[in-house]
């Protein structure tokens, strides 16, 4: 009898639907992930047969960023985390200047790639796929400016 309640049980507990969020997130790069931790412009999935079709219950996104910190973490003393922000904040200005140095390169290169080759037109596949590698690698340099911007302006 005993057996047969474990069994009972089990089955039970098997049977049971899984019911974890599912959250879709696209990065600035166009990279797609798919998790169950809430990221900050993450879109909720709502599948079939999933939490969305069960009882509604008063349940808020998990977020990394509100998880609190045990007791007994290390805390860092006001001055060192200063000089860290600052650290920081220096390395994202320095890469912004590279990466502004960087694009304006890829602008001259861009121009000069637009230059017809002699014997070439601007309908040759040789042609086009120069100027859209050229034109790609300079929205890349501007998606990563805007980006580290974004960082800068993120710091306290």
């Amino acid at each position: 009898m005993q057996t047969a309640r474990f069994f009972f049980l089990s089955c039970l507990i098997l049977a049971a639907p899984a019911q974890a969020e599912i959250y879709k997130y696209v990065d600035e790069n166009g990279q797609v992930t798919f998790t169950d931790v809430y990221k900050k412009g993450a879109k909720r999935i709502d599948l079939p047969g999933g939490p969305a079709q069960l009882p509604a219950k008063a349940k808020s996104p998990r977020r990394v960023s509100y998880t609190p910190s045990p007791a007994d973490f290390p805390r860092i003393d006001p001055g060192t985390q200063k000089r860290r922000d600052d650290i920081r904040r220096q390395v994202l200005q320095d890469e912004l200047t590279s990466e502004r140095r960087n694009a304006d390169e890829a602008r001259r290169q861009m121009t000069l790639g637009e230059r017809t080759q002699p014997g070439e037109r601007t309908t040759d596949a040789t042609y086009l796929d120069r100027v859209n590698k050229l034109r790609t690698t300079v929205q890349q340099h501007d998606q990563n400016v805007i980006s580290i911007q974004r960082e800068l302006a993120n710091l306290k």
